[in-house]
């Protein structure tokens, strides 16, 4: 009888991290990593305030394993090369529900800790392997454009809705249709970047 007991308690055990791990996406997405307090992802959660502590350790902590696992349920990498802009794009805009890593590094960039743990992660798990499906030349400095850009779309359309109501923009808007060809350019013509590192290099 006490190994299934064990097995079960496991099970339960994981079902509440990531019940956790769910609500902290939600909480630090919508109200940013300063305003939301581990009470707040415990009530999200339905879940006992101590546990989050338990689980992840600290606030800092919690944002990290948020991170990597919103950033493992997208792999964005996994699409065709030929539709890169139009897919990245997509995934981007549709972050109505605020949940996406994009929001989550964005809203956490106000606060020290939550800075470090959120730059570090992005290096790690969205630069680095960018860098690696882009290819030469300026490999790195390619995808850091594209995290950048993205970003930036991310802040003007969600903090600063400067395109009006997050959830009314669509693929159809000009300025989304701009940044998923921006996305494909700066993967299709890597020589604009060439040129760019060329005049860096003569100033």
């Amino acid at each position: 009888m006490g190994v299934p007991i064990t097995h079960e308690r496991k099970r339960d055990a994981a079902a509440t991290k990531a019940k956790i791990l769910d609500a902290a996406r939600r909480c630090i997405s919508k109200g940013g990593y300063a305003n939301t307090g581990i009470r707040d992802v415990a009530a999200e959660a339905g879940v006992s305030y101590a546990l989050p502590g338990r689980y992840f350790g600290s606030k800092a902590g919690l944002l990290e394993a948020a991170l990597i696992a919103t950033l493992k349920a997208e792999p964005f990498l996994e699409i065709e090369r030929a539709s890169f802009g139009e897919n990245l794009a997509a995934l981007i805009i549709g972050t109505a529900e605020n949940s996406r890593p994009m929001s989550m590094t964005v809203l956490s960039a106000g606060d020290p800790d939550a800075r470090d743990v959120a730059t570090r992660i992005v290096k790690a798990s969205i630069v680095q392997p960018l860098a690696e499906w882009i290819g030469p030349p300026c490999a790195e400095e390619r995808a850091v454009a594209i995290t950048m850009l993205g970003a930036g779309f991310v802040t003007h359309s969600q903090l600063i809705p400067l395109l009006g109501q997050p959830r009314s923009i669509s693929m159809q808007n000009p300025v989304a249709r701009w940044l998923a060809e921006t996305f494909q350019m700066i993967v299709d013509e890597p020589e604009r970047w060439r040129d760019y590192a060329t005049d860096a290099g003569s100033r």
